[in-house]
């Protein structure tokens, strides 16, 4: 269930040696293979790397970790964002089956690396350590109030429990860069213009990872998103993209 595994998700960064049986490992195979894009001609790569290969392939500050996937792409738009969308999907799939897991975004491809398309980050997993668990409790989550993410009016019942497990979606240093604007049954999605230039790319990917958690949700409590462009233009904030939730599932 998406919404149990939202609430005790967390970055684990201290990990146990159990390795993953082969069983595992083809059932992470098909959880990848079946991961949803946000749009449908998107090329995403997602690459599993046992800790002895992985400084063959990326380099940089990464979580300690016994496997990672190294997940890349073929730059388009929104593909960074597409990254996170599907990334997130993966993670909670990880939190599911007690696997914890941990967005490395300091890394860069080694010279001579395999890997398909365009580098955009690692994910780290295995089974968390000891004193290293998941969440127990919502109120371990250090995120701003849910007024935080809200650009104008935050009176609507109806979509408020969406932002509200958008607003706990992981982001890079926690800087929960995204922000929401409530329009009837819409969503519109912005992200603040980072302070440093080096920040874009992993805000780009944050805001995927927050559309997720509100898709999910919706695919969890039987609605359906139509996602779309809209001219939603603001000062000082970068629009993405808008999501228009129906209260019934459209027809198959």
């Amino acid at each position: 269930m998406f919404t149990q595994a939202a609430l005790k998700r967390r970055s684990v960064r201290n990990y146990s040696d159990l390795k993953f049986s082969d069983t595992l490992k083809a059932e992470i195979g098909i959880a990848i293979k079946n991961l949803k894009p946000l749009y449908d001609d998107a090329v995403t790569n997602f690459k599993f790397c046992p800790a002895s290969l992985i400084n063959g392939e990326v380099k940089g500050k990464l979580v300690k970790a016994p496997y990672y996937i190294i997940i890349s792409a073929k730059p388009a738009d929104g593909y960074l964002e597409n990254v996170g969308f599907m990334a997130e999907q993966l993670v909670i799939w990880l939190t599911e089956q007690g696997i914890g897991s941990c967005y490395c975004g300091m890394g860069r491809p080694a010279s001579g690396a395999q890997i398909s398309d365009t580098y955009c980050i690692t994910l780290a997993l295995g089974y968390p350590a000891e004193g290293d668990a998941f969440r127990s409790d919502v109120h371990q989550f250090k995120r701003k109030e849910i007024g935080s993410y809200l650009i104008g009016d935050s009176e609507n019942d109806f979509l408020e429990p969406f932002i509200h497990f958008a607003r706990l979606a992981p982001s890079a240093v926690n800087a929960q860069p995204v922000l929401f604007e409530m329009d009837g049954t819409s969503i519109h999605v912005y992200r603040k213009k980072p302070m440093l230039s080096k920040m874009e790319q992993m805000q780009r990917i944050d805001t995927g990872i927050a559309i997720a958690h509100i898709f999910m949700y919706a695919w969890e409590h039987g609605y359906y998103i139509d996602a779309y462009k809209d001219i939603k233009e603001k000062n000082r904030l970068i629009y993405f993209i808008t999501l228009n939730i129906m209260e019934e599932t459209r027809d198959e």
